[in-house]
């Protein structure tokens, strides 16, 4: 069988998107709820704009774990073993940190624009300045905040001073997949293996950790319901145990 020749239909919407110039289809901005379904599930990193919060990102991704854990029993629990609420405190205190460092490199690039023609004096400027950009300090989760649940607050108090900053970084970067990069990473690519790495991973693991205790203890209140109707059938039939 002869092989036709593939056949350019002119007009057709496939054609026209092929053409220099040709506007591009609108990248689909996600919900930051949306971001973070899709930073767990593995799929394909979408755009961290300018309305991105890492402070709301915190709290969004902590209150509600605070709260599981004040009602739990024994609060004060969750602040030993692995997975457990320091173990996130200091993974958000990295998380900030870096942060903090790449908006402190930001400004610094901005803040030596004189000494582009010098590029090791440059460099060192940048590495100094980023080096003196103030981090927070990790806070300290003690037992009472455990049960109150006042944690979730002080560490999405962390954010506090860098959460604007982050914003205006993100809303003069460039989306994944942008031709300018060139294959290079994207800042929210970025932005989305730092969140992976320490605030996802963290809390995931504390949230497994709340989700067994929710079984193991309904699996004892489901063993202690038959024991008591087994205690009744039995006093129903004259027997005492």
């Amino acid at each position: 069988m002869i092989a036709r020749p593939a056949v350019r239909r002119f007009g057709t919407p496939a054609y026209l998107a092929s053409l220099p110039g040709a506007s591009q289809r609108p990248r689909r901005r996600y919900s930051q709820a949306e971001l973070r379904e899709r930073r767990r599930a593995g799929l394909t990193v979408g755009h961290y704009g300018g309305d991105f919060s890492l402070a709301r990102e915190i709290a969004d991704v902590c209150e509600p774990l605070a709260r599981r854990i004040a009602a739990a029993d024994r609060p004060a629990r969750f602040g030993r073993s692995s997975a457990s609420v320091p173990w996130l405190a200091e993974s958000v205190h990295e998380l900030v940190g870096t942060v903090v460092g790449w908006v402190a490199e930001a400004d610094a690039y901005a803040k030596t624009k004189h000494l582009a023609a010098d590029h090791g004096k440059r460099t060192y400027a940048v590495r100094t300045l980023c080096d003196l950009a103030q981090r927070p300090a990790l806070p300290d989760v003690t037992d009472d905040m455990l049960a109150d649940g006042s944690w979730s607050s002080a560490l999405v108090a962390l954010a506090d001073g860098t959460d604007a900053a982050l914003a205006d970084l993100l809303a003069r970067s460039y989306p994944p997949g942008a031709p300018v990069l060139r294959g290079q990473v994207s800042r929210s690519e970025h932005l989305a293996q730092l969140l992976s790495r320490t605030l996802d991973r963290a809390a995931l693991a504390l949230e497994r950790r709340l989700d067994r205790d929710d079984q193991a203890d309904h699996g004892q209140s489901t063993a202690e319901t038959k024991a008591d109707r087994a205690r009744a059938e039995l006093a129903a039939l004259g027997i005492e145990i």
